[in-house]
């Protein structure tokens, strides 16, 4: 069950680390781990490549400077 929390919290960790939430020590800690556990190496490798597929595969449709204006006005409204 610890094994599993610490993997769970690694995990958290790494999402943090790609979002760049983390301070330098944390990063540089966390990528102590990285290089000297496989499971580790593992799970940042599957995060890594997830991520990268979500970039190069998901594109944000374009939205119309007219609709961006009219939302700005309508929460100005409010």
């Amino acid at each position: 069950m610890e094994n599993q929390r610490n993997i769970s919290d690694f995990r958290q960790k790494v999402s943090l680390y790609f979002d760049n939430e983390l301070s330098k020590d944390q990063e540089k800690e966390l990528m102590n781990q990285v290089d000297n556990d496989s499971r580790c190496s593992k799970v940042f490798k599957k995060e890594k490549s997830f991520r990268d597929f979500i970039k190069t595969n998901v594109t944000r449709p374009a939205v119309s400077p007219d609709l961006i204006q009219m939302i700005k006005n309508k929460v100005r409204v409010v």
